[in-house]
């Protein structure tokens, strides 16, 4: 996991100064509030996060580096998430490779590590809307004697602009882990909206997701509800914006159990 994450920084620190005058990106801070049912009980907690995306498109290729970090007192958990994207476009899509990451501490005294490598693009379905999916493997690292898991995931999702500062999407996803504290097939689902009503780069977000997975303590799901604000710079609209960091995509497990950013 360090050396990963001293990767995706040198890659991010290497694109700020190679491309800043053509760079889009936004910074941003959200609120969530997640709902967990373990099958024995339901218990709530609020998370804030820290998020940020760096991105340039011109040619036929483009990269992202996206992130975030946060903490949930009701959870006792702290964490940071990192992500570096390459990808090739043509007329009406991209093509390219993800390395996602993402570490929590759970009250300073358990870590759990998650890394997930995969390929993922978008398709122009109208001129309007735009498809997205992405199929990445990758591990989920348990610490003491629960160990090492195995985990694939598929996404597919969509979203419309209503104008050039207005974006609604949806998303839907599946996969599996394999290991002793998780093992069995889980499901994800997302509603999403960004919206730029002032001349100055601030939008607002809110979003919806869902998350279901079985463990070897019962089945797992989660509901969580999120409010943003973010900065966008690089001039343009919010679709330009997104042309430069049009992806989204989460390692397999925790990053969706609470939709870390």
């Amino acid at each position: 996991m360090q050396m990963t994450r001293t990767v995706l920084l040198a890659t991010a620190a290497t694109m700020l100064m190679a491309v800043p005058a053509m760079a889009h990106g936004y910074v941003g801070a959200v609120y969530d509030g997640t709902t967990l049912d373990d099958g024995t009980g339901s218990d709530s907690s609020s998370t804030w996060q820290g998020e940020g995306a760096f991105g340039y498109s011109g040619g036929n290729w483009g990269l992202q580096i996206d992130g975030g970090v946060g903490s949930s007192n009701d959870a006792d958990l702290d964490f940071w998430t990192l992500a570096g994207h390459v990808y090739w476009t043509g007329e009406g899509w991209r093509l390219g490779g993800v390395v996602a990451s993402s570490s929590l501490e759970f009250g300073g005294v358990a870590e759990i590590d998650e890394i997930a490598y995969g390929i993922e693009g978008t398709l122009d379905l109208g001129p309007n809307t735009v498809g997205v999916a992405s199929a990445t493997i990758g591990t989920l690292d348990v610490p003491i004697v629960l160990g090492e898991h195995d985990l694939w995931n598929v996404d597919v999702g969509i979203n419309h602009y209503i104008g050039s500062n207005v974006r609604v999407g949806g998303k839907l996803g599946i996969g599996n882990a394999d290991g002793v504290a998780i093992s069995g097939n889980s499901f994800s689902a997302g509603l999403g909206a960004e919206w730029q009503p002032w001349t100055a780069p601030v939008s607002l977000t809110v979003a919806y997701s869902h998350f279901a997975t079985e463990s070897a303590f019962g089945d797992v799901d989660s509901d969580t509800f999120s409010l943003g604000l973010r900065w966008s710079f690089g001039g343009g609209t919010l679709r330009d914006r997104d042309n430069a960091t049009p992806f989204d995509t989460q390692t397999g497990v925790y990053q969706r159990l609470f939709d870390l950013r």
